[in-house]
């Protein structure tokens, strides 16, 4: 699971995905792809792979959208509160 702080407009959005491909939805969706050549995968790829407290400037063209990691964990399942890694 990861956690990811998402700045467009002078706005800051909170937003958890548990899967990447959930990640890839959202960013073809809402964020776009950056003009360097990316695509919504590697785009995708680039957020989930950020470590804790780094960032990621994408540009798309339309508005610049700033993405930073405040939090990653294997443990995203629970089974009647205790956290089960690797699910």
């Amino acid at each position: 699971m990861i956690k990811i702080n998402i700045k467009k407009d002078n706005k800051v959005q909170v937003k958890s995905f548990i899967k990447k491909i959930d990640l890839m939805n959202y960013v073809l969706n809402y964020i776009g792809w950056d003009l360097s050549g990316s695509n919504t995968k590697t785009t995708a790829n680039k957020i989930w792979n950020l470590n804790v407290g780094s960032s990621l400037k994408i540009n798309n063209g339309h508005f610049e959208t700033i993405i930073s990691m405040s939090g990653k964990s294997p443990y995203h399942n629970t089974d009647h509160g205790k956290q089960i890694y690797g699910s």
